[in-house]
This record gives C-alpha cells, sequence and structure tokens, in this order.
C-alpha cells in the first residue's frame, strides 16, 4: 500500500471522531514523522539537564542473555544522564545474575518487582515484562526511570531530559490492536497521531502511579486484573505499555509544559540479525539512535 493509500484510510479512521479532528489529526501525523524527524529544533541538554538522576529498569529472560550484555554495555557507554541504579528483573538464572554483576547492574528477582508473583499472574511473559515496568513505579527511588527492552542496543549519546523538561520518544509503529486497547482504558478513540513503542521510555514515578490508579478507579479492581481480563484477550500484541504510558502523558492538561517529543531514530530488526551485529553497526546511518532485536515468537 503506498503512501497516500495509506494517508487517505487514516483520514477516513480517524473521520469517526469528525472531519476537523481528521485533517488535523493527519497534519500533526504528517509533521511530526517527516518534518520533526528531520529538523528536531530541540534544546540542547542543560548541565541541570544531565544531572537529574534516573534509574534503568531492564526485564530479561535466559532466552534474552546472547543480547542482554551488549543492552548493558550500551547504557554504560552512552547515557549521559546520570544513572543512580540499573537493575536487571529476571527469573532466577545463574547467567543473568552473572551480566548482571558483570556490567555492574543489580539483579532483581521478577517476584520483587511484580505486583504479585509470576505464578500467581499466571500470564505471558510478554504481559509479565511490561508488568515489570509499570509496577516499578512502586519500586524506585528516583523520580524518573527508564525502561529498556533487554533486546535494544544504543548506538549514540543518549539524553532524557531537554530544557527541563522530559524526552517522550516516538515512532513509525502502528499497531491497530495497541489503540482498541488504549480505546478500552481511556474510553474514547481519539488516539496521538504517532506511535510511542520506542523499544525504551523515560516514564515518571508519579505520573505512572496516577495511571495506574486511573486503571483501577475505572474498572474498581487492581490495574493488572483490569489489564488482563479487559484489555489483553489473549493476543500477543493486544497490548503495549510503552502506548498506555505514552498516550496518557499526552491527554492530561498542559502536557507540552512537562515533556518534549523528540523522534527515535530507532532501526527493528530480526533476533536472528544479532549475529551480525557487528556488521550491522558498521554500516547503519549516522541517525541511527538505537538497534531492537526482536524475538516476540520464540
Amino acid at each position: 500500500m503506498n503512501r497516500l493509500a495509506i494517508a487517505l484510510q487514516s483520514i477516513r479512521r480517524e473521520s469517526a471522531n469528525g472531519n476537523g479532528y481528521a485533517i488535523r489529526w493527519f497534519f500533526t501525523r504528517f509533521h511530526l514523522r517527516f518534518v520533526r524527524k528531520l529538523f528536531p529544533g530541540l534544546p540542547h541538554p542543560t548541565d541541570t539537564d544531565r544531572a537529574r538522576p534516573i534509574t534503568v529498569v531492564i526485564p530479561a529472560t535466559d532466552k534474552d542473555a546472547d543480547l542482554l550484555g551488549y543492552c548493558l554495555e550500551s547504557v554504560r557507554s552512552q547515557m549521559k544522564q546520570k544513572v543512580v541504579d540499573i537493575w536487571v528483573v529476571a527469573p532466577e538464572s545463574e547467567r543473568i545474575r552473572a551480566l548482571a554483576t558483570q556490567h555492574q547492574a543489580r539483579f532483581l528477582h521478577e517476584d520483587t518487582i511484580l505486583p504479585q508473583p509470576a505464578r500467581e499472574l499466571k500470564t505471558r511473559g510478554w504481559i509479565l515484562q511490561q508488568f515489570i515496568k509499570l509496577n516499578a513505579a512502586n519500586h524506585v527511588e528516583t523520580d524518573d526511570y527508564l525502561v529498556l527492552d533487554s533486546d535494544t542496543i544504543f548506538l549514540r549519546p543518549q539524553y532524557f531530559f531537554r530544557g527541563g523538561k522530559s524526552v517522550l520518544r516516538y515512532s513509525d509503529q502502528y499497531e491497530l490492536l495497541y489503540n482498541r486497547s488504549l480505546e478500552l482504558i481511556f474510553g474514547h478513540c481519539c488516539r496521538f497521531p504517532v506511535s510511542f513503542v520506542t523499544h525504551h521510555a523515560l516514564f515518571n514515578r508519579e505520573t505512572m502511579k496516577q495511571l495506574l490508579s486511573n486503571l483501577e478507579q475505572r474498572f474498581n479492581r487492581p490495574w493488572w486484573t483490569a489489564i488482563q481480563e479487559e484489555v489483553d484477550k489473549c493476543h500477543l500484541i493486544s497490548f503495549s505499555e510503552y502506548e498506555l504510558y505514552g498516550n496518557f502523558v499526552v491527554n492530561r492538561p498542559n502536557w507540552r509544559k512537562q515533556v518534549v517529543l523528540e523522534y527515535w531514530n530507532g532501526t527493528d530488526l530480526n533476533g536472528t540479525d544479532a549475529a551480525n551485529l557487528d556488521e550491522i553497526r558498521a554500516t547503519v546511518p549516522p541517525r541511527c539512535n538505537s538497534l531492537s532485536f526482536h524475538r516476540h515468537t520464540q
């Protein structure tokens, strides 16, 4: 499907909220995906921005071990924020523990961060790792924390505060199943014109706590139960923590005073491509910010 056909399809879909909304939605999407992508116009990080402390939270399992070392190495070498701690959250694993120790990170058993022990939650690893990222807000001591997929590797210096605002990164991804989940959670079908699935994100602790509290009030049950029973519906890609947080933020009043949008400049790859990591690193475009080697079906 060519770009014009996709654009027309998007306008028709969003016109359910009114033609004026659909047109604004389309031009905002065009501006963010093409204009801001090439001309970010972002403020340079100040010393105060760089000094703001964060905790890095990385869920992992044994199948991620081959890439986890590269992920941790990239955090150590590319993160320009003040990193107070790096948490590797996983089921018990000698190999994961060893990698965490090697890279001066802290290994935490997943049951200490999940809202309930994994065996009681009775859900897939796809959802468990998202619950870890969400519930970390109830455990980290810093005001902000960076959640990062263990198959993602940073290639360039990382700044998550600019001009006193938090950086909220966005991408070109667009999964309709995620948006159906958002409609259930927020009660309307007005979706932000770009995706927040970037395989890493800076979460504000208090904002996340408010998000989870809102879920519990809306569904009158624990937030994790609401996600499992109302949203997940046993589909592999029915829910995204990144979309949940990003859309919650941009639906808040005066959100532009708190966050600045930044195009992610990432590259998605298959898990099997990791065998050629050195070659890929050497050939990616200069703007490429991160590589993500997906193994969702493994």
